[in-house]
């Protein structure tokens, strides 16, 4: 295992960075907090100093800018004094990275830090950084052994994690990796804590240097993008000389955001490909540019920039607070535009249409609250709806917002039940955004002709609401339209009720369902996708 030299105030230090360090059953108060608990022995030396790590800026023109690598304080991880592999003390660093242990006499004393922030009494979460090609093994550094000898002596001990970086490429091990990525997160837990106190579910965060962009096995690195998992874990590209994210603090944060959705509030994205000039599905678009703008909050940084390439020397950047983002895509339907919008909501720079200042805790009880339980998917019709409502003095501010990105501010609801939309992106058979089913056939009409998969042309919403419990059925009725197959989603409150797609073309579909009272939305789709668009009427009927 490489071993890297440092030096302290009082004497040298050796680090290893350890992948499968175990964290034993420490109670570990808030992140700014600093406890020292002592587990052994009778009197011994009080060991203090500072945790730091190397951080690596992300600049533009876009890079790594290796030459201006400064060190940052590892703040709230755990830090822990080892005698014979068993924890005689412990405690997390404070918000400036320094800590303090009373350490038993003892021979070969070694202190290891964890790359995991965690605390067990309210409100409790549990970060940790592994290694998705080790066995999800934790990732900790450690000092070389050291002596302590009686009681009467006060040590210093200063800890720093290395970046690796050799001058022109990564010539030791990536210690200051797991870190870095943490304390984005650190960060991200501060400003959601800011706004309400709530406890965290565990999140487990791969980070690999073998984490590439290929797909295939995640176990050998193969993990395509940054992303947080439907297994409820986030990815992070850690592959040298291709891509890697541990200090695209932004990417991370973005992906924390999804975390955040996921647990917090409710996100009907149905994922996929996407970037800033798309046209997507409304609910990816609002998912997007959330992750997007929750990392601007998080950082306090408008300047999203995602480094790659040989040598870390490229990549890609873009301005949240830039309100005229590739206009030819602008809409409900544009995560640049979202981004823009709820970026301006928080920040204190008002430019341009932007008169709204707000902060995070507005933004925060819609997505928790309104939007979390909304009959509508979540779109940017559903969040400036229940924001504005909760925000009556703000709510001209929000519809300048609105407007300035090409997108009603006089829908009267979540679903813009009044059609006030009139952005249709350039496709005429894509509004009214939600068709009210009836009795009365609708036809609602789909196609590729925007791009597959996620893409705003792809499917179409339509919503009712029923009034008493029973059997009810919607059809989509292809009328003979030459290689369609209709299939419908039903969904309450974000949660599917029913499907119909017996892959039958040309014919008929439709979807029985046993329903309670409530208001309902679904989805037309045609599993046999053309660019061409091919059209369905949709009827709802009582049995």
């Amino acid at each position: 295992m490489k071993k890297l030299l440092y030096s302290s105030m009082v004497l040298s230090i050796t680090f290893i960075l350890i992948s499968g360090g175990v964290v034993n059953g420490a109670t570990v108060p808030a992140l700014p907090a600093i406890v020292s608990l002592l587990l052994g022995g009778n009197g011994g030396s009080n060991i203090q100093g500072q945790v730091t790590f190397d951080i690596v800026p992300a600049v533009i023109p876009v890079k790594l800018d290796y030459e201006n690598t400064r060190q940052a304080p590892a703040r709230g991880v755990l830090i822990e004094a080892i005698v014979n592999n068993s924890a005689v003390a412990s405690t997390v660093t404070d918000s400036s990275g320094m800590y303090k242990l009373q350490v038993p006499v003892a021979t070969g004393v070694v202190l290891r830090v964890s790359a995991r922030l965690q605390r067990t009494t309210s409100p409790t979460y549990d970060f940790q950084v592994v290694d998705n090609t080790n066995n999800r093994a934790l990732y900790t550094m450690q000092s070389s052994p050291f002596d302590v000898v009686d009681a009467k002596t006060q040590l210093t001990k200063n800890l720093n994690a290395d970046s690796g970086w050799g001058g022109t490429s990564y010539t030791s091990t990536r210690v200051a990796a797991p870190f870095a990525i943490l304390d984005t997160v650190y960060r991200a837990v501060l400003m959601v804590q800011s706004a309400a106190t709530i406890d965290m579910p565990p999140l487990e965060i791969n980070w690999s240097v073998n984490n590439t962009t290929a797909s295939g096995d995640i176990a050998n690195g193969q993990i395509v993008a940054s992303h947080y998992s439907t297994d409820g874990k986030l990815y992070i590209l850690g592959k040298a000389n291709t891509d890697t994210d541990e200090y695209d603090d932004h990417v991370i944060a973005h992906e924390w955001g999804h975390y955040f959705e996921n647990n917090f509030s409710r996100a009907d994205s149905i994922g996929g490909p996407h970037s800033n000039g798309d046209k997507l599905d409304p609910r990816v678009a609002f998912s997007e540019g959330f992750g997007n703008a929750i990392s601007g909050m998080i950082m306090n940084n408008q300047y999203y920039i995602d480094t790659y390439g040989s040598s870390q020397n490229g990549g890609f950047t873009f301005d949240l607070e830039d309100n005229s983002f590739d206009e030819s895509a602008e809409g409900w339907f544009s995560e640049a535009s979202i981004q823009a919008i709820l970026y301006d909501i928080f920040d204190t720079n008002n430019d341009g249409v932007d008169t709204v200042s707000m902060g995070f805790k507005p933004i925060y009880d819609v997505l928790t609250g309104s939007q979390k339980s909304t009959n509508a998917f979540t779109t940017i019709f559903s969040f400036a709806h229940y924001l504005k409502s909760e925000n009556l003095i703000n709510s001209s501010g929000i519809n300048n917002l609105l407007t300035g990105e090409q997108i009603t501010s006089q829908a009267v609801d979540a679903f813009d039940s009044t059609a006030t939309e009139t952005n249709n992106g350039g496709y005429s058979t894509m509004l009214p955004v939600y068709v009210e089913l009836s009795s009365i056939p609708s036809n609602l009409c789909v196609s590729d002709a925007a791009g597959t998969a996620n893409k705003l042309t792809n499917k179409r919403f339509f919503y009712f609401t029923v009034g008493s419990s029973g059997s009810y059925s919607i059809a989509a009725n292809p009328n003979g339209v030459d290689g369609m197959d209709p299939d419908i989603y039903l969904y309450h409150q974000g949660i599917q009720q029913a499907k119909a797609w017996d892959m039958g073309t040309n014919d008929l579909e439709t979807l029985t369902v046993d329903l309670d009272p409530g208001t309902y939305v679904g989805v037309l789709n045609d599993y046999n996708s053309s660019t061409a668009f091919r059209c369905a009427e949709m009827t709802l009927t009582l049995n």
